[in-house]
């Protein structure tokens, strides 16, 4: 079969290539044709031949293609038995680097298969980057056995009563069996979950416990032979390391090279996986792996992944984490029935693949751990209340109990055999959910091995058990110490001699239930006000990593030490939030507003080093820094914009690497202000200010805003001066009823009958309280029903039990637990203000002064979307969840859209056998419905939960406020709300009929869906500067990227820390990670964006073209933890994440 398709392709091969022999010499002379024309028939007698050839194989093309998917799985699965490692001390070159152009053998375990396979894939063939509608047929339709939306519409969530294992099933072996069966591997992890933040802040814990933890390590993992560990969080780490001296440090590194110490994931923090967006997930990893490399040694990069405590779980960490070289996890919080279900049929290990497929993406090799927690009773095997007498930590002199009243007892030569024989009973029943004979159990819980007694008490009565146990022949069992990379390197033999292979799974692990109706969907919404400040924090640390490293290459690397020491103090700052108590809002209130003070720091750091970088890229010769058009009094209060005097400058950057048309609006305290720019800027407005107050609209005296729209390039910045020139700007016209509205200089009208706003492509209808009624856009004509209106949720009381026993729980920080369906709020007969300008038109609206909501509607420029800003407070309020709906006439059906971290979209169902507080989705960065007609997205700067509860509806909770505590550790409400906004952007979208329907797992944006999304994420950024001799521009990258690509971010690399200097001073490198994501457009949507050649130019990407000053580009992982050949350009697959490191 094999020869026979390679025939057919060499034939096909050889006619294209004369082909195009044939077209290129259309133009020369008769004789030549002739000649060529005798050719000809030769080879079409010679074609006629090949085309029997053919027509005989025609029956079989179908049967070839099947083996050839066959084959490919087949090589898949071999690929992934491979021990995806770098060469380490076993293969006697530690550390050392795999070279891309090597010879690999990815059948048969060699250990540099996987991160060869990363960086050789801008060397496979990609899909053409001009055509990039054509690719979503080869990238929607992933090949797997498991399929999460699928598995749920088959499962029955009924929760019956597993006895001792309460939420799994009885579970038994044959004793007589095991004695002949292969040797049951056992492998104890000795672990330490830290926190950074969450009852105490993240320096409270360090003082009180973390210090104390790894003081431990550095202490028994010399004194015990073969005790080990591994350890996560490198935030704490590296505060740790600031303390020791080289001895020690010196020290953790050997324990590092021989295997008694792990570390895994190597992250700054363990990331939250429903809120955090992947830029930030992708901060907090590159600055974990940073500093393992610059201080830990190459021995010590992440082999493993370790994800024991977040709350819920989604394919874009694996998706990074594979472009890491990180190819194995270990994951804990996943609902109860999936587990229950997957170990029914022996799946709780799997390779978990991309919703877009296997081509070119690595899947992830994932461990699902059965039981309901990570804590050592929940982990040994299915019995807690025998578990908990093997937890030595909990012997009286621990200070710690067991809950099921059975303390654990010293292991001595009395109760050594029966002890042993409890313990062994729990491992062989654990072993009956996998495939293999090999298992791990934790060892551990929050916070521990903070004192001498638990290290000393585990691993002596452990390891008389290990003794006595591997010494029972006829339990066939052998129980050691090991690490997570000691527990897959044993799983690889085990899977190569019994040639057992491991099922592939697509989908997430949302909404997480720990039991019962306990959906942890709450979180996705819970302190608000932090997840918004989260992304102006990504969005501004962003900007200014692009600004300092274009800085950097400009001034060859002689941006001043300190500057950059902000931008990495900055870099963690955002990193710690994303712990997954941190991004989540499920921290005390004190450790919630530590957070917004680092936060709001790290903002200032961005301020400093924005100002900076602007100065070097504009050539500006000033002295007094710039400063940010909005601020923060504090962290906790929305922010405040500066206001601009005649003389001023405002300096714009464009953080996009593409062109974007759109106004820039500055507040300014002259209605006669306007922009002088070379050249002339036509379209300029001026108009009132409006705000709330006293539950109404009101004029802010003296203050204008100013709109002007401009045409910014890739990476532009540019200055602008601000001069007293009435006859430049066109002032808006002002429609409102409200009768003590003054607006002294500007037309101000009534209120006409119908409420709009529109531009050439796009016109939004409003009630009379100011909430949207209809979008229609000119493209169709067609309007789409919205009907926005608020509803709002109370909490359930909790007096009461399930059939199980189980006591309720109320809705707190984590769990949302409703009294019931959602109640309409009735609007206030406020009246809204509508404005209109040449480049911009809003309508503001004070809708429910309750809850002294602001809802502004703007349109700006000729986008082809609408934003909506919505403040709210919701601090009259208890036990209350406010929501706003959108109730359109789109027919869903069943089905939405939400997105995952804002990298993929993924199809939801919902599922009517479930509770609301189960069909509640995280929505980090989007979602949408649509029909064969019509699309509505909307797209989201911040995190917060969203449902579709029927056909066409979409429902987005904006804030909740909770007197209760749901008994899930926090131990109080959540009452510390604040005045809260949330900034969406609306796109209904006329599509044409196509697609894959029900079939298709995963949702892709438009090519204008994309850039809504990118530019609401990271704005143009405005700055205050003084005066400049004249206006000034710079295009910063010489050519604009493919429209379907975008820049991530670009990443000064940092040296090591200088512990030993007073200052611990961070130096930067000349160098810097270029990362990139492309993404997949989905064409059929009827809109347009305003230059669409951005979308068939450019076949590959040439660093040295977007930056013609660089000196070298070299190939890397996303981490850069290892780096290839240089490279001149490079491709990127589809829905790639992908960092080049680019040197100057």
């Amino acid at each position: 079969m094999a020869r026979r398709n390679t025939y057919l392709a060499i034939a096909l091969g050889a006619f294209f290539m004369f082909s195009l022999y044939l077209y290129n010499g259309i133009d020369t002379g008769s004789d030549m044709r002739i000649k060529r024309q005798e050719y000809v028939q030769n080879l079409q007698s010679k074609l006629g031949k090949l085309e029997e050839i053919a027509k005989a194989n025609e029956k079989t093309i179908e049967q070839l293609e099947k083996e050839l998917k066959e084959a490919k799985v087949e090589v898949e699965n071999s690929r992934r038995n491979a021990i995806e490692e770098e060469v380490n001390d076993e293969e006697k070159n530690v550390g050392a680097e795999p070279k891309i152009d090597e010879e690999i053998d990815e059948r048969r375990g060699n250990k540099v298969a996987h991160v060869h396979e990363v960086l050789q894939r801008n060397q496979k063939t990609t899909p053409s980057m001009s055509n990039v509608c054509g690719i979503r047929e080869n990238v929607s339709s992933p090949n797997t056995e498991l399929q999460m939306l699928d598995l749920y519409e088959n499962w029955a969530f009924d929760n019956p009563d597993g006895g001792v294992w309460k939420q799994g099933f009885p579970i038994t072996y044959d004793a007589e069996k095991v004695k002949s069966d292969e040797k049951l591997e056992v492998i104890i992890i000795p672990h330490s979950h830290c926190d950074p933040g969450w009852i105490f802040t993240f320096e409270e814990y360090y003082q009180r416990q973390t210090r104390n933890i790894l003081n431990g390590m550095a202490k028994h993992l010399e004194a015990k032979e073969s005790m080990k560990f591994i350890y996560a969080e490198v935030s704490f780490f590296e505060l740790w390391w600031r303390e020791q001296n080289e001895e020690t440090r010196n020290r953790v590194r050997k324990f590092i090279e021989d295997g008694k110490l792990e570390i895994v994931t190597g992250g700054w923090v363990m990331t939250d996986e429903a809120n955090a967006h992947y830029h930030s997930m992708l901060v907090e990893l590159f600055e974990g792996h940073e500093w393992i490399q610059n201080h830990l040694g190459k021995a010590a990069k992440p082999k493993s992944h370790w994800s024991i405590d977040p709350f819920g779980l989604s394919p874009s960490l694996p998706h990074l984490l594979t472009s890491a070289n990180i190819t194995n996890a270990v994951l804990q919080r996943v609902h109860y029935t999936v587990k229950r279900e997957l170990a029914l049929k022996k799946n709780l290990e799997f390779y978990w693949r991309q919703l877009f497929g296997a081509a070119g993406h690595p899947d992830l090799r994932a461990h699902i751990m059965p039981f309901y927690s990570y804590d050592i009773p929940h982990t040994c095997g299915p019995e807690p209340a025998i578990c908990c007498q093997f937890d030595f930590r909990r012997m009286p002199e621990g200070g710690k109990s067991c809950d099921w009243g059975i303390p654990p007892q010293k292991i001595n030569e009395n109760n050594v055999a029966q002890r042993a024989h409890m313990i062994y009973d729990q491992y062989r029943k654990k072993a009956q959910l996998f495939r293999n004979n090999v298992i791990f159990a934790p060892l551990g819980d929050d916070f521990r091995y903070d004192i001498d007694f638990e290290w000393d008490s585990q691993y002596e009565n452990y390891q008389k058990l290990f003794d006595y146990m591997n010494n029972q022949n006829e339990w066939n069992v052998h129980a050691r110490f090991g690490t997570v990379r000691d527990y897959f390197e044993a799983l690889d033999a085990k899977l190569k001699s019994s040639e057992t292979k491991l099922p592939t799974l697509t989908g997430d692990f949302f909404t997480y239930a720990d039991r019962d109706d306990h959906y942890w969907s709450g979180y996705f919404t819970s302190r608000p006000f932090y997840k918004q400040l989260d992304r102006v924090l990504q969005h501004y640390l962003r900007s200014a990593e692009l600004a300092f490293t274009l800085a950097s290459i400009e001034e060859e690397g002689m941006v001043e030490a300190p500057i950059f020491q902000k931008l990495v103090q900055a870099r963690r700052a955002l990193s710690l939030f994303q712990h997954h108590d941190g991004v989540t809002g499920t921290a005390k209130d004190h450790v919630v507003l530590d957070y917004g003070k680092k936060m709001i720091e790290a903002l200032r750091m961005c301020e400093d080093v924005l100002s900076e970088g602007l100065t070097i890229l504009l050539g500006l010769d000033t002295t007094k820094p710039m400063q940010l058009d909005e601020y923060r009094e504090n962290e906790s209060v929305l922010p405040k914009r500066r206001v601009y005097s005649i003389g001023q400058n405002v300096v714009v950057f464009n953080p996009l690497a593409r062109s974007r048309p759109e106004p820039v609006c500055i507040y300014v305290s002259s209605a006669e202000a306007s922009i002088e720019a070379e050249p002339p800027i036509e379209n300029q407005q001026i108009s009132p200010v409006f705000n709330y107050a006293q539950n109404s609209l009101k004029i802010d005296d003296n203050v204008y805003e100013l709109c002007f729209a401009v045409n910014l390039g890739p990476m532009t910045s540019a200055s602008y001066r601000i001069v007293s020139d009435a006859t430049r700007v066109h002032k808006v016209e002002i429609l409102s009823n409200l009768s003590e509205l003054k607006a002294p200089g500007f037309d101000l009208k009534e209120l006409e009958p119908s409420i709009s706003i529109g531009n050439t492509k796009v016109t939004a209808i409003f009630d009379t309280s100011g909430m949207l009624k209809t979008i229609t856009h000119s493209a169709d004509k067609t309007p789409i029903e919205m009907n926005a209106h608020f509803v709002h949720y109370g909490a359930r009381k909790s007096q009461r039990k399930f059939a199980n026993g189980n006591e309720d729980n109320p809705s707190g920080a984590y769990l949302f637990l409703p009294d019931g369906d959602a109640k309409r709020i009735d609007n206030d007969e406020n009246s809204p203000i509508v404005i209109r300008g040449k480049c911009v038109s809003r309508v503001v609206s004070a809708p429910l002064s309750e809850l002294q909501v602001l809802q502004t509607y703007s349109l700006l420029g000729e986008h082809d979307f609408l934003d909506m800003d919505t403040e709210v407070d919701v601090r009259s309020k208890e036990n209350f969840e406010l929501a706003l709906r959108f109730e359109t006439s789109v027919s869903s059906g069943d089905d939405f859209f939400t997105d995952l971290n804002g990298l993929q979209m993924i199809r939801r169902k919902r599922q009517s056998k479930l509770p609301i507080q189960a069909n509640f989705y995280p929505m980090a960065a989007g979602v949408f419905v649509e029909d064969d007609k019509t699309r509505f997205t909307i797209h989201s700067a911040q995190a917060l939960g969203v449902a579709s509860l029927k056909s066409g509806a979409v429902e987005i909770m904006l804030d909740r406020r909770l007197s209760s505590d749901d008994n899930r550790g926090l131990q109080q409400g959540v009452r510390d709300n604040k005045r809260t906004v949330s900034r969406m952007r609306l796109l209904a979208e006329p599509m044409n009929a196509g697609g894959h329907g029900d079939k298709e797992r995963i949702g892709f944006h438009s090519a204008v869906s994309h850039y809504a999304t990118w530019s609401l994420h990271y704005p143009v950024v405005k700055m205050m500067a003084e005066a400049t001799p004249k206006p000034i521009s710079m295009k910063n990258f010489e050519a604009e990227l493919n429209c379907d690509i975008h820049v991530v971010t670009m990443r000064t690399m940092a040296a090591p820390t200088a512990y030993e200097s007073a200052d611990m001073s961070m130096a930067a490198e000349r160098k810097a990670a270029l990362v990139v994501h492309r993404v997949v457009p989905d064409c059929r949507s009827k809109l347009k964006l305003p230059d669409e050649k951005c979308a068939f130019e450019n076949e590959q990407i040439s660093p040295i073209s977007l930056i013609g000053t660089i000196k070298e580009a070299r190939n890397s992982t996303l981490t850069a933890l290892y780096e290839g050949e240089k490279m001149t350009k490079f491709e990127i697959l589809p829905n790639d994440v992908k960092s080049i490191i680019i040197s100057w």
